[in-house]
């Protein structure tokens, strides 16, 4: 019997642990727009979409993990500068684009964004990530952006490596899915 309803629910079950990872918010203007480096490609195009549909007038990318295959050729490329390229490549201005070189988790380019944002006066924030990191991300920046009174609007990217609605029918799909919950385990065990 329990076999027989599993392969009956076997998407609808599957879909849900993907649909638990993503929450994000209706996409609204906000002064500036961040773009969480780790996905250069999905991200930067995400962003550069809802800049051109009018949701920002600023794009931050902040990131200071080096990409490890520029290493090979010698070139040091900060994630936050190759997101910045394809964002610029995309259709925004370059001096519209800032790039910031620190930050090499969710939690500390949190931190980074909060003592930017308290600089430059901004109170409403568009945080743009991958689909599976909406709820995470979501959680780390309400926490500590929690008593500034900045809002946090959070927007997932889609991937391109695989349909976060079918993840288990892709390699990448089951990696980025397991990816995220043992990195949701560890921010939980941390209290992060």
């Amino acid at each position: 019997m329990l076999i027989a309803v599993g392969v009956v629910f076997k998407t609808p079950i599957l879909r849900s642990f993907s649909g638990f990872l993503i929450k994000q918010d209706a996409p609204e203007q906000a002064d500036a727009m961040v773009v969480l480096s780790g996905n250069a490609f999905d991200r930067g195009n995400e962003g550069a979409r809802l800049f051109h549909d009018g949701y920002a007038h600023h794009v931050i990318c902040p990131g200071g993990n080096l990409e490890r295959a520029f290493l090979i050729m010698g070139d040091t490329v900060y994630e936050s500068e190759l997101l910045g390229k394809n964002i610029e490549r995309n259709g925004v201005p370059d001096s519209l684009v800032t790039i910031l070189r620190y930050g090499t988790s969710t939690a500390e380019e949190a931190d980074t964004l909060l003592s930017y944002c308290r600089a430059h006066q901004i109170k409403k924030l568009l945080v743009v990530t991958s689909l599976f990191h909406t709820r995470r991300a979501g959680k780390v920046y309400r926490k500590k952006f929690a008593d500034t009174g900045i809002k946090i609007i959070m927007r997932g990217a889609h991937d391109s490596q695989f349909d976060e609605n079918n993840w288990w029918k892709d390699e990448y799909g089951l990696i980025a899915l397991n990816n995220e919950y043992m990195k949701t385990l560890y921010y939980l065990l941390k209290g992060r």
